[in-house]
């Protein structure tokens, strides 16, 4: 039996929620520009509002659009915005006699944000996805072929999104792995490759076609452990950079939804034994655990080589808890000698 042979070793393992990718907390590739009577004023001038743009850019990642329009939230201020910065970072600068341009990426202090964010009424959802790779298609261009919404996709800043994500970048060993140039003929098979070369499980497919100057593009997520796939729509944009905002936009509410829906419910504690295979395994299982959006907080008791007594607190559903989990290639389920059990799908 598990608890018998489970040596009971408390550790210090930190559970507290963290970024699977780059921290959600830092807002990149804002780009400013002022001008003013000298260059000073210009360059004092454009970070000023370049903050603002980032905080507000901020609060829009880490809230709903629907509890902003409902408590009439109007913007981050000037004022404000200053209040919750931890760092600032500029790049690409150039600058004239009264002229000021340049890129800041924003870092925002947590504890700053959560107070900003209880102030105005508004629930903090800061809770990260596991990284996504991204294969950006557009119809009547061969996959690898290069043009303005490939190019869009690797200038695009997404990997402090709430749902990170990476854009593929085309080399030798991709063309080895995946012979078509049409994206409709990626398989189950050749997807699972491509995950394992890039380190990820989520993969998410984005199909474009040209609209005069804008693009509209479908959304596939694939998980390719579990071989589950979602379509989450359609989004268009006026540029190839407006659609690809858009597209992370359109992810990252799909998931606030699901992280939501986790805090509205009624909190239960539930006792889990974690079952693993080996010490990377535990690592990946924690890691989940830490990014679930229905799994508030988690309390470890005990841990060994081969598994672990938890007590997972979550939002009320186990039914969305099961799926969430099912999706990231892990198993929640019972059994009749230890109780609730969670481990790697086809766990044995």
């Amino acid at each position: 039996m598990f608890f018998r042979v489970l040596t009971i070793l408390f550790f210090a393992f930190g559970l507290s929620v963290s970024a699977q990718a780059g921290d959600p907390y830092t807002v990149s590739g804002v780009h400013v520009d002022a001008t003013a009577k000298n260059a000073l004023e210009a360059q004092t001038n454009a970070i000023a509002q370049g903050q603002v743009v980032a905080a507000n850019m901020l609060v829009e990642r880490m809230s709903l659009a629907s509890e902003r329009r409902a408590k009439g939230f109007v913007g981050v201020s000037e004022q404000d915005g200053p209040k919750m910065i931890r760092a600032l970072e500029i790049s690409n600068e150039k600058r004239s006699a009264n002229r000021y341009l340049g890129d800041i990426t924003v870092a925002f202090n947590r504890a700053a944000v959560e107070q900003y964010m209880r102030a105005k009424g508004l629930r903090l959802i800061s809770t990260q996805s596991r990284k996504r790779l991204v294969i950006p298609a557009l119809q009547g261009h061969d996959l690898w072929a290069s043009n303005k919404w490939s190019s869009a996709w690797q200038r695009a800043n997404i990997e402090h999104a709430l749902t990170p994500m990476q854009a593929i970048t085309p080399n030798a060993d991709v063309f080895r792995l995946v012979r078509t140039l049409d994206v409709s003929a990626l398989d189950m098979k050749t997807l699972k490759a491509i995950g394992r070369a890039y380190g990820v499980q989520q993969i998410l497919i984005v199909s474009a076609t040209q609209e005069g100057s804008g693009y509209s593009a479908t959304l596939q997520d694939i998980a390719v452990d579990t071989e589950n796939s979602r379509y989450l729509g359609r989004v268009r944009g006026t540029t190839a950079a407006d659609t690809v905002a858009n597209v992370v936009r359109k992810v990252e509410d799909d998931w606030k939804a699901s992280s939501v829906t986790a805090v509205n419910a009624e909190t239960v504690v539930m006792p889990v034994s974690i079952l693993y295979r080996s010490h990377a395994e535990w690592i990946g299982l924690k890691d989940i655990i830490n990014g679930s959006a229905q799994i508030r907080s988690a309390q470890l008791q005990a841990v060994s080589k081969s598994g672990a007594l938890m007590s997972l607190y979550y939002g009320g559903d186990i039914e969305r808890l099961r799926n969430e989990l099912a999706f990231k290639g892990v198993s929640l389920r019972q059994d009749e000698n230890i109780g609730m059990v969670l481990s790697r799908t086809g766990y044995r």
